[in-house]
């Protein structure tokens, strides 16, 4: 399991980008779930707070290729960012609130719940465990103890729907043969 936490040092001394990150994945041999792991960014400017996101996550999945950011969670944003000497292409057309979505040729896509910088600092530890947890398979929302409006419940079936389609939580191995042809 990758967490990276914050280091506290004295004014002298100069932290790595990385350690200010505040970062929790699932193990990778039991990721289940809507999310992967969680993040706790420190402002909602992107294009300062993806670079050390990408370095840490390089360092555990590879090489990543794109992200997708929901634009209403997120200053405007760059359309590429430069990573360890590629360009990563940056898009905010992310469909789920509060979540962030990396692509990349050896782990496919990996979602990360994206917590509020503005959360109290107890409340999104908690929530960064809770998503990181093995066998957790909440929802962002769920994650985020945020209330939808009951006309937002009308999309739900479809959005879950969408979901399973895409791999969902159950592995490909338990669903039955005509929910496979159905997908």
């Amino acid at each position: 399991m990758l967490t990276i936490t914050e280091n506290i040092t004295n004014g002298s001394t100069r932290r790595p980008a990385i350690a200010n990150l505040r970062m929790q994945l699932k193990p990778a041999h039991r990721s289940c779930g809507f999310v992967q792991g969680a993040w706790w960014p420190r402002s909602a400017q992107l294009d300062r707070e993806l670079p050390s996101l990408l370095a840490a996550l390089s360092l555990r999945v590879g090489a990543i290729d794109s992200v997708l950011y929901h634009e209403n969670d997120w200053s405007p944003g760059p359309l590429s960012i430069e990573h360890e000497g590629d360009q990563v292409i940056v898009s905010g057309r992310q469909e789920w609130p509060n979540v962030v979505s990396l692509f990349g040729p050896r782990f496919g896509r990996l979602d990360l719940l994206v917590v509020p910088p503005y959360t109290e600092p107890t409340h999104a530890y908690d929530v960064v465990k809770r998503a990181a947890s093995v066998n957790d398979a909440s929802t962002p929302d769920q994650l985020l103890g945020i209330t939808r409006r009951a006309d937002d419940r009308l999309l739900s079936p479809i959005a879950l729907q969408r979901w399973e389609a895409d791999g969902g939580a159950l592995p490909l191995a338990s669903r039955s043969g005509s929910q496979m042809q159905d997908a």
